[in-house]
């Protein structure tokens, strides 16, 4: 019965909504997004403690105001992400651009293979599915499949229909040690509450004592990977400019903790700067850190 809906769902009301043109579907986003707001309250007091603890200096007026503009920019994410369902690769080249292409290929004339770290800020989806596109490397993300099998297969198909090659957890091991000509590039989003805290490494970050997920650092180190922050800017409703920073083009050369403190320190930043932009819905803080007598 699930599986039946499932398919109703995807083919009688996304798919088709999929070739709406963007204009119309931020229409339907509007009115989405103000009941999403008001009257289901999708995790509202989830949210609310995010920025709380965030932002502890920050006035109550600007707290709801930061709130009510991520609720926008989240629903305006849903419509953009079931639009990407059909979206033609012009139309996709067009409103996803790199801004510093040079520091990419850069890297790639260097003989580098590299790692990418990136969060949950503004339109992530598009981001990945261009990248592909607009890169000398054979890319690649990691992949922790749905339960829901029919849209992960939806969710697979999509990532994948530009060359984007999807790699799941459990089979990164393998695939860091395979032996290939090809340069890689691989994406990893790593702002997620850690599956284990008994393993994470922790530091202070948006004003919180937070654990974090320490396989992209280990995984550079062991392989010798150039580690790189990549985050899609939003220009303009529907536009995006993705940026890369370097973190290192030395992992091993490095303590152990410091590509993930200087990852966080920059997402941080970004945080500041747009607050709106990151997925505060999520239980970042879910875990805290075992400490003993």
């Amino acid at each position: 019965m699930v599986k039946i809906a499932d398919r109703i769902l995807f083919y009688l009301i996304l798919k088709p909504l999929s070739y709406f043109p963007l204009g119309l579907l931020y229409f339907f986003s509007a009115i989405v997004g103000f009941l999403t707001y008001y009257v289901v309250r999708y995790r509202r007091a989830v949210v609310r403690t995010n920025l709380n603890n965030a932002f502890p200096n920050k006035s109550e007026t600007e707290i709801k105001r930061i709130e009510k503009d991520f609720y926008k920019r989240f629903v305006d994410f849903i419509f953009e992400s079931i639009k990407a369902v059909s979206i033609t690769d012009a139309s996709l080249m067009k409103r996803t651009s790199i801004k510093n292409p040079e520091f990419i290929q850069d890297l790639f004339d260097k003989g580098k293979n590299v790692i990418v770290i990136c969060g949950h800020i503004n339109n992530w989806e598009y981001y990945a599915l261009s990248l592909p596109k607009q890169v000398p490397f054979k890319t690649f993300s990691v992949y922790q499949p749905l339960k829901n099998t029919f849209y992960d297969r939806i969710l697979y198909k999509s990532r994948t229909r530009n060359g984007m090659r999807l790699i799941e957890t459990k089979q990164l091991i393998p695939f860091f040690k395979e032996e290939v000509n090809e340069k890689r590039m691989v994406v990893i989003v790593n702002d997620q509450s850690p599956s284990n805290k008994e393993t994470a490494y922790w530091n202070t970050f948006l004003n919180q004592e937070t654990g974090w997920n320490i396989g992209p650092e280990k995984l550079a180190r062991k392989f010798d990977y150039a580690v790189v922050f990549g985050y899609a800017k939003r220009v303009k409703r529907g536009y995006y400019e993705v940026e890369f920073k370097s973190i290192t083009e030395d992992p091993q050369s490095l303590e152990e903790g410091a590509i993930i403190d200087t990852y966080s320190k920059i997402l941080e930043e970004l945080i500041h700067k747009t607050p709106e932009s990151w997925l505060w819905s999520h239980k970042r803080w879910k875990h805290s850190r075992k400490t003993s007598n």
